[in-house]
């Protein structure tokens, strides 16, 4: 493993005798002045790594842009991502949140998050905390609502979120942010962030450092114990985030160091802590890569990653002695050939590898639970094995995509994650149908709870329609069915094996978009349904006979509009309707809540003193709803309070 690194870093790194294939487009989608049809036909590789326009990516696909996210006033992730048809949010332990696509919890290794090309999820359980992303930062999003393993591998089960930074062209110049948010009893959010961004002759620089300090909630969480706590004073974020890119012809560069710190105090399950507790995820990320023209169809790209995390970090020899730290490295060879301008053809191999080490505090035993890893030391590796191939070609009836990818990991089962894709565009009107299998890798934490867990196997079946009706209107509808077999579930009550493969999951349902564009701003309208097929995996269900899953809301409406009331100053409503979830409220107790509606309002003006600055104001959750999320699964936690009612100010400025 190590001799293929060297060796693709050294290739990576060679000399000029090599022909550098053209520096990538500086430019970045001006969403403002686009057209419907530019919107329609903005180009993603989120799906494919042959880069396509939307409506022929072999994928089901949302890209929100920058200008989307500064109007709407997305003040996180969760913000931007839940106006995003099929997506949700659930409470994990903790305070965090994770994503559910299409009905289906997906916190652990079921959702690929890529930050500028680096993979965010932990490697002891597949986790990401989806609070840690600055959104400040984004230049644009792109999510794949279904598998993306054929292209990702394992930790791309169900859907990936594929975030870009903004780009030096972007940036241009220096430019400094600023908001500050208060809820009903405390501040909300206090962020700051400094960007650079320069293009200069023969490539490009740019670096970007974010601070925010969060609190969660103001409200009180109460547990199935009658226990309580404020969350005003117990659920504080701190953010710290540099990352810094570099293109030249030699090579492009990006090294990121993300330091994300939490407070809480609601713990594991039913209980809370006797005091807030802090939590530490740290992480740093290193990419390189290059690409070389061999010929004027041949292009090779081999790209180096590594990653060093410290997750679930914060010792404390009462509650929990093991804080724990990863190393994680890539090496991946690709090659892209097009032998006419009607084939296109791809593929290539990545070697990986997880070093994951106990701290050197970590007791062998505690409370008579093992603290050691499995193998009886406080290190232990493992490597994986990818190959990968993809063919894109045109006829007259449609394009066909036809990829795969075969990983071998050196503990578990072989996976074989295949695709097929046919998309056609008559002019105003497109057709996709999709067939996808996927899987979720057992994370090293997975495995030490059961060396025997084999990966869960996914089938998705996918068609979406979409009509341009006029040159402002387009409407668009898709319908999935998803299957889980062997589903990975956590029992807390199963200590021998809290982590197993159990029985049948799935989902079934449709999502239907509406976009209008016009020359006095836009509005995109969704709405999602879903319906559970099958769990008999017996975790995610609210009982027998339900057609739901455990937290996720079966129908869903959203609103993200834009009215430019005069130059340079907009109103931007958006909104998302849940219809009743089930949860538990209380041990072994389910019901059902009430329909919900999230409503903010937005005001922007840009383009003061000279252009130079920017300023906003924005009201969240206007009705102050009272919501919460629940636990999409059977683990004894309560249902977490979200923010009350949040004003917030945003200003940047040029200099």
């Amino acid at each position: 493993m190590k001799y293929s690194l060297l060796i693709l870093f050294t290739i990576l790194l060679a000399g000029s005798t090599a022909l550098a294939a053209p520096s990538a487009d500086l430019e970045f989608f001006d969403f403002e002045r686009a057209s419907l049809e530019d919107i329609l036909n903005i180009r993603t590789a989120v799906a494919s790594r042959l880069n396509s326009p939307l409506r022929e990516a072999p994928g089901i696909i949302t890209v929100i842009t920058r200008e989307e996210i500064q109007n709407c006033g997305a003040r996180n992730l969760v913000d931007a991502l839940r106006l995003i048809p099929g997506l949700d949010f659930g409470v994990d332990v903790e305070s965090s949140l994770g994503v559910g696509v299409r009905g289906n919890w997906s916190l652990e290794g079921k959702v690929l998050f890529l930050v500028d090309g680096q993979h965010y999820n932990e490697p002891f359980f597949g986790s990401s905390q989806i609070m840690r992303f600055p959104i400040e930062q984004v230049e644009k999003i792109e999510v794949i609502r279904g598998p993306g393993s054929a292209i990702y591998g394992g930790f791309a089960e169900l859907g990936v979120i594929k975030i870009t930074t903004r780009s030096p062209k972007s940036i241009n110049g220096t430019e400094a942010a600023l908001s500050y948010g208060y809820m009903a009893k405390t501040y909300g959010g206090r962020t700051g962030n400094l960007a650079f961004g320069k293009v200069f002759e023969g490539g490009e620089l740019s670096a970007q450092a974010y601070y925010g300090d969060f609190n969660r909630s103001d409200r009180r969480y109460a547990d199935f114990n009658g226990g309580s706590y404020s969350m005003k004073d117990a659920s504080k974020i701190r953010s710290r985030n540099l990352n810094i890119g570099l293109k030249s012809r030699l090579v492009d560069l990006r090294l990121i160091a993300d330091l994300y710190r939490t407070t809480q105090q609601d713990h594991y399950d039913s209980t809370i802590l006797p005091r807030p507790l802090p939590r530490k995820y740290d992480a740093y990320f290193a990419g390189a890569s290059r690409s070389f023209r061999l010929a004027e169809n041949i292009t090779l790209v081999p790209s180096l990653k590594y990653s060093y995390q410290e997750p679930f970090n914060g010792y404390d020899p009462v509650e929990y002695p093991r804080d724990k730290s990863s190393h994680y490295t890539e090496a991946t060879l690709t090659a892209a050939y097009s032998p006419s301008e009607r084939l296109k053809l791809t593929g290539g191999i990545e070697l990986s590898q997880d070093t994951a080490i106990l701290a050197d505090t970590t007791p062998l035993l505690w409370d008579a639970i093992p603290m050691y890893f499995k193998n009886g030391k406080k290190t232990i590796r493992y490597s994986n094995r990818a190959f990968f191939a993809e063919a894109v070609t045109e006829y007259p009836f449609g394009t066909i995509s036809a990829g795969a990818r075969y990983d071998k990991h050196e503990k578990f089962d072989s996976a074989f994650s295949p695709r097929l894709a046919w998309t056609k565009v008559y002019d105003r009107l497109h057709f996709k149908a999709i067939y996808s299998r996927s899987f979720r890798a057992p994370g090293i934490d997975n495995l030490e709870a059961n060396p025997d867990l084999a990966p869960e196997k996914t089938s998705v079946i996918e068609f979406e329609a979409g009509y341009k009706m006029t040159d402002s209107l387009f409407m668009s509808a898709n319908a999935f069915t998803i299957t889980i077999k062997d589903p990975i579930v956590y029992y807390p009550l199963n200590i021998a094996a809290p982590y197993g493969n159990y029985g049948e999951s799935g989902t079934k349902g449709l999502e239907l978009t509406v976009l209008l564009k016009k020359e006095w701003g836009y509005a995109d309208l969704n709405y999602s349904y879903y319906a559970a097929t099958n769990d008999g995996a017996g975790f995610y269900n609210p009982g027998a006979g339900s057609d739901t899953m455990l937290g996720f809301a079966p129908h869903k409406f959203t609103l993200n509009s834009s009215f430019n009331l005069a130059r340079d100053f907009t109103v931007n409503p958006s909104a998302a309707y849940y219809s009743g979830r089930r949860g538990y409220s209380a041990i072994g107790q389910i019901r059902g809540s009430e329909d919900t509606l999230l409503a903010n309002i937005y005001f922007s003006r840009r383009n003061l003193i000279g252009g130079r600055m920017d300023a906003g104001l924005g009201v969240y959750d206007i009705l102050d709803s009272g919501y919460s999320y629940a636990q999409p699964y059977n683990g004894g936690h309560s249902p977490l309070p979200a923010a009350s009612r949040e004003v917030r100010a945003r200003l940047s400025y040029k200099f």
